[in-house]
C-alpha cells in the first residue's frame, strides 16, 4: 500500500502513519501512472499537430499582424508541449515506481495555465 499524498509505503495499515490519508494499492498507483503517461503523450502529439497546422495557416498569409500573432501562439504551444512532456515523465515514473513527483505535476499545471494566459492575451490583442 502507498499513500498518494506523501508517497510513504506501508504494508499493514489502512491509513498512512505520516499524514493519516487512506492508502491505495501499488497497482492502482501504477495504473494512474500509465493514464498520466497516455494523457501526456496525447497532449504532446495533439498540440504538436495543431501547432504545425496553425503555423502553416498564419505564415501563408504573409501579413505582419499574422506573424506577430503566430509568434505569441508559438510560445503558448511550446509551453503546452513542455507541460505534456512533464506529464509523460511523471506518468512514466509513477507507472514504474508508484510514486508521484509533485514538482513535475505542479510544473506542468503552471506551464499549462501560463500557456492559456499567453494564448488569451494573443487572441484579445
Amino acid at each position: 500500500m502507498i499513500c498518494t499524498r506523501c508517497n510513504q509505503l506501508s504494508s499493514d495499515a489502512d491509513r498512512c502513519s505520516t499524514c493519516g490519508r487512506p492508502l491505495s494499492t501499488l497497482q492502482s498507483q501504477q495504473r494512474r501512472g500509465w493514464v498520466a503517461f497516455g494523457a501526456g503523450a496525447f497532449l504532446v502529439v495533439l498540440m504538436g499537430a495543431i501547432w504545425i497546422w496553425v503555423d502553416r495557416l498564419l505564415f501563408a498569409q504573409g501579413d505582419v499582424a499574422a506573424a506577430q500573432l503566430a509568434g505569441r501562439l508559438n510560445v503558448a504551444f511550446a509551453l503546452i508541449v513542455v507541460a505534456g512532456v512533464l506529464g509523460v515523465i511523471n506518468g512514466w515514473i509513477t507507472a514504474h515506481s508508484g510514486r508521484t513527483i509533485r514538482i513535475l505535476v505542479f510544473g506542468s499545471v503552471v506551464l499549462f495555465i501560463g500557456a492559456l494566459a499567453i494564448a488569451w492575451r494573443a487572441s484579445s490583442g
